[in-house]
């Protein structure tokens, strides 16, 4: 049966999952936790949550899940070695660099790929796979025949989020915090600002979505053989946790739960199964006045959920009474043994003790985690033992057993010394100036200039294309169902001659390297460090362009065996969704990947302050851009540093000058940001 995975902010939250039936948590460190600002949990804290799991044949996880710089790898393998101490069973890890320092550090050590590695087809779970990972969180936006699919082909096992906040933004691609407030998600801080009041036309917060809840899905889950069924809330009170875990036990077991408190105890506007039915309908929400006034009537009466010990580990149990003998119990539970033995038995004075009313004493577990099995007395004749004496040995017999468990369930590690990347670095051989263009009319001004490589829609080439070293771009988000269209796609351009395509995920990487192309990684691969530029080269990346949540001094730093670069100009993209904005949240109904006309829809969204930003269809996605425009052309000494430079290119009418602006450093005029190659994020 699938594992119920509960989260925890801190320690205080421990018992809410496990006296409600959780088999499993996750948790964050004191570091690197993607719920920075949640208690998490300190080595001390870590190790008795180790320990009272484990007791009870529950999993713990720990989640690394931020990306981390170079200057932050010796206090990331510190957590990684603590993590091994404490005997935790597993770490969720986005960075690619962060999963190969465990390699090194920690290679016993379960790696769990997480959903900010955007891992939405079979292809990103392959990839996942073949970089040792166990086990892979796909994304929430999958449709129930999606996970399906996924599962019935996968060769890991699968965690799926079943109730929780819903992130509008594909996991892993919103940069939205970061690039408004210096605040990053994949660092552990977004500030949330989709939840605020982005309107387009009449319709407010048109990027605010309700939580998610696929407990009425739980059994279907089960069958497909998804492995972990996960409850989002890090950031919630004990209260909520045990209010979902209990949802999802009882849904699981087979009983009926409280809908009406589940949806009471947090909510934004109810809550939706929008994205798993396939329909994407009614999942717009915030958070009203109405949802608090009910959390708080929900309150009531949750704490008697978690008041006592959930009953989980079946123990058979023999107990031998003899004349002259002291009384000998043993016991047996998930695979392990105890024996004890208690006081020497007396002559019955009044009634003697019967088999009947031993196995009746010796099977009031209550109060433990242990349920009674097979419970079997052999007594003698004519005897008597008080029943102090009976209790006495039932609760040594059962804190023998305890420690037995919690010996077998706690897992052993062995670290070794992080060492430093092992390919030779790459050395700079010049400069290049290359371009992403969106649009055919770009492409053709793009052939014209000295661009050393141009980063195209597969949708803007054929056969007639002038240079066939351009470099088809897939979209930077494809979805399970999606991925045949496109490797036919690929076959026939791969015939008439383009070699080069853009990879923007694990996903993308993985499709390309089984249909031969040469990868370029793109920003949303996520390099951020000297270990994950390492990966992309042993994986077969040709180069990579940096992720820009780096201050270009941070960049600067990371040590690549293949040449890497950044994006230098353009509308920086705060998120990727499936549901469309303009459109009210509609797909956009078209059926192949590169069917768009490669026009923007013309809209934006706009923020309280009236800030209009641009809309970009991708076919199955959309994109949401900054509306100040990236420029370094007058801090070309941040950018010289790397091998090349990106110039993207969305709505421009004339490219020309803006290469121009580059190659003369000259300062521009009007509005613009820099994007957080100097301030940096959190």
């Amino acid at each position: 049966m699938s594992e119920i995975l509960a989260p925890l902010g801190g320690i205080d939250d421990l018992h809410a999952a496990l006296n409600t039936g959780a088999d499993a948590v996750y948790l964050g460190m004191s570091e690197f936790s993607a719920r920075k600002n949640a208690e998490n949990f300190s080595v001390e804290n870590l190790k008795k949550a180790c320990d009272e799991c484990h007791r009870r044949n529950v999993k713990v996880y720990a989640a690394l899940n931020t990306l981390i710089y170079d200057s932050e790898t010796e206090r990331f393998t510190e957590c990684v070695k603590s993590a091994a101490q404490c005997g935790v069973d597993g770490l969720i890890i986005q960075d690619l660099g962060a999963a190969e320092i465990v390699r090194r550090v920690c290679p016993e050590m379960p790696r769990h790929a997480s959903t900010q590695m955007t891992l939405n087809s079979i292809s990103g779970v392959n990839a996942a796979q073949s970089l040792g990972y166990t086990r892979a969180v796909i994304g929430r936006e999958l449709s129930r025949e999606q996970i399906r699919e996924i599962a019935e082909k996968a060769g890991i096992e699968l965690e799926v989020f079943v109730h929780g906040a819903l992130c509008v933004c594909i996991s892993g691609q919103c940069y939205m915090s970061s690039i408004f407030g210096g605040r990053s998600g994949s660092r552990g801080l977004c500030a949330q600002p989709c939840r605020l009041d982005f309107t387009c036309g009449d319709r407010h917060s048109v990027i605010s979505l309700k939580d998610s809840s696929l407990v009425d899905h739980l059994h279907e889950l089960d069958d497909m053989g998804i492995a972990s069924l996960k409850i989002e809330g890090r950031m919630k009170r004990p209260e909520y946790i045990a209010c979902s875990v209990d949802a999802c036990r009882k849904a699981l077991d087979g009983q009926a739960y409280d809908y009406d408190r589940l949806a009471g105890i947090f909510s934004r506007s109810g809550l939706t199964d929008g994205y798993y039915n396939g329909t994407m309908s009614d999942m717009q929400g915030i958070r009203s006045k109405e949802d608090v006034e009910n959390s708080a009537k929900a309150l009531n009466g949750i704490k008697a959920l978690y008041k006592a010990e959930f009953p989980r580990i079946k123990a058979d149990i023999n107990v031998e009474i003899r004349p002259g003998e002291p009384a000998f119990a043993t016991g047996s539970a998930e695979g392990c043994a105890a024996a004890v033995t208690g006081e020497v038995p007396q002559p019955a004075k009044n009634a003697p003790l019967t088999p009947e009313s031993v196995v009746e004493r010796m099977s009031k577990l209550g109060g433990t985690q242990f349920i009674p099995g097979e419970v079997t007395a052999e007594v003698a004749d004519g005897l008597n033992l008080p029943a102090s004496a009976l209790n006495s040995l039932r609760r040594e017999l059962t804190a023998r057993l305890d420690e037995a468990v919690l010996r077998k369930n706690t897992p052993s590690y062995r670290t070794y010394p992080l060492t430093p990347p092992g390919s030779p670095a790459h050395v700079k051989n010049g400069f290049e100036w290359r371009c992403e263009v969106y649009s055919a009319e770009q492409l053709r001004q793009a052939l014209e200039l000295p661009f050393g490589l141009i980063y195209a829609p597969i949708r803007l080439l054929d056969e007639n294309t002038p240079d066939k070293d351009c470099i088809a771009v897939i979209p930077p988000f494809v979805l399970q169902g999606e991925e045949e269209h496109l490797r036919n796609r690929l076959r026939e351009l791969h015939g008439i001659g383009f070699t080069r395509a853009m990879a923007q995920t694990l996903g993308h990487s993985q499709l390309l390297k089984e249909e031969g192309w040469l990868i370029h990684g793109g920003h949303r691969m996520n390099v951020i460090n000297s270990y994950s530029a390492e990966v992309c080269g042993r994986f077969g990346f040709e180069d990579v362009t940096l992720s820009f949540e780096g201050t270009a001094a941070q960049l600067a730093e990371i040590q690549s065996p293949i040449p890497r670069g950044i994006i230098a100009y353009g509308r920086l993209p705060l998120m990727i969704m499936r549901r469309c904005p303009v459109s009210g949240g509609a797909p956009c109904g078209r059926v192949h990947l590169y069917d768009d006309c490669g026009r923007t829809c013309g809209s934006h969204i706009c923020d309280r302050r009236g800030n209009q930003m641009p809309v970009l269809c991708g076919g199955s996605s959309v994109e949401i851009l900054n509306p100040d425009l990236l420029i370094m052309s007058d801090r070309m000494k941040s950018v010289e540093p790397f091998d090349f430079a990106v110039l993207k290119f969305t709505d421009e009418q004339e490219l020309k000058p803006v290469l121009d602006m580059y190659l003369n450093d000259r300062k521009p005029n009007g509005a613009l940001t820099r994007g957080l190659y100097f301030r940096g994020a959190e």
